[in-house]
């Protein structure tokens, strides 16, 4: 693929289920299963947390988000982080 093509926007399944994943391996407590409509709170995902998240967002689909995407109700959970970065990498292949 030359540098000048678009990689495909991946769904927003993908999306949330790379999330938890990645939620699953490096901010949880081992062996803690995360849904992605489970809300990030009841499992004590704090700022820090979602910074780490947030860094992991940009490391892997290359999507610097937005300060105004950064809201309370995008980051409440995994389901509500993955629509809105949907949507913002959608917008950006518009």
């Amino acid at each position: 693929m030359s540098s000048t093509e678009q990689h495909p926007v991946p769904a927003e399944t993908e999306i949330a289920a790379e999330l938890c994943t990645f939620l699953q391996d490096n901010v949880l407590a081992p062996g803690t299963a995360i849904q992605p409509d489970s809300e990030l709170a009841q499992f004590g995902v704090d700022s820090y947390s979602l910074m780490e998240l947030v860094l992991f967002i940009e490391r892997r689909y290359g999507l610097v988000m937005a300060p105004e995407a950064l809201t309370p109700d995008n980051l409440r959970s995994i389901h509500s982080l993955s629509s809105c970065c949907a949507k913002q990498l959608q917008h950006g292949n518009d």
